[in-house]
């Protein structure tokens, strides 16, 4: 999967899924995705926080996404969670570390990385997890490149979200040819404990974790409800 930024529950489900996380960081850059936006409650709505990045070309590497080093955007971005989530029972905990992570992380890719890594450590995830920059892979597009990296692990069973199954059903084949196969990946969203009045869905990971005031706990359930559906 590609290091989005504060992605969603599900996400962070599927890593403690599988035997292996490879986070893409060597695709392209796209604007206007979930690379560098997501997801929060604010004032009990929807709304979609935003990491500033420098000018690049369209075709640029997501590793070579640098972060706008401009103090305005980062402090709106900071006053933006606090106004979301001050009152939350975790809210200095993960604050800090946003706010720390975004003056030490240059690119986009380090800061989403690491963040993921901490939301995985806090909730007992010990999935072995690599870039697929640092793999002894050809770079490919796609599917190709997907296929690389499940050959590379030695992978007979490659996980996918619903996202991906357009273009990989046409890839099928491919896969089981290296004997791997395609499996796809359904997600059942828990009710979990949200500040304000209607619970909102599919916000990203830092709503989670910022509220439950047990997220390893409520983790654990969302694990049980979700493998009693297999």
């Amino acid at each position: 999967m590609q290091p989005t930024f504060n992605p969603w529950l599900g996400y962070i489900y599927m890593i403690h899924k599988v035997d292996a996380f490879v986070f893409l960081d060597n695709v392209q850059f796209e604007r206007r995705s979930w690379q560098n936006r997501n997801r929060i409650k604010l004032q009990n709505q929807i709304f979609m926080l935003n990491l500033i990045i420098k000018k690049a070309s369209q075709k640029t590497s997501l590793a070579d996404i640098f972060l706008e080093n401009d103090q305005k955007w980062k402090e709106k971005f900071l006053k933006t969670l606090y106004h979301a989530y001050s009152k939350s029972i975790n809210f200095k905990k993960y604050y800090h570390f946003l706010e720390q992570s975004l003056y030490q992380e240059k690119k986009l890719v380090d800061f989403n990385i690491n963040l993921i890594l901490k939301i995985c450590k806090d909730l007992n995830i010990q999935t072995p997890i690599y870039r697929a920059s640092s793999m002894d892979i050809t770079l490919e597009k796609k599917e190709k490149l997907l296929l690389n990296i499940c050959k590379n692990l030695k992978a007979n069973y490659y996980l996918s979200p619903e996202g991906s199954k357009n273009y990989l059903e046409n890839a099928k084949k491919l896969f089981e040819e290296q004997n791997i196969n395609i499996e796809y990946f359904d997600f059942v969203h828990p009710v979990y404990f949200q500040q304000g009045n209607t619970f909102i869905a599919y916000l990203g990971i830092l709503d989670f974790m910022f509220n439950e005031k047990n997220p390893i706990l409520k983790f654990k359930e969302v694990i049980k409800k979700n493998e009693s559906l297999i």
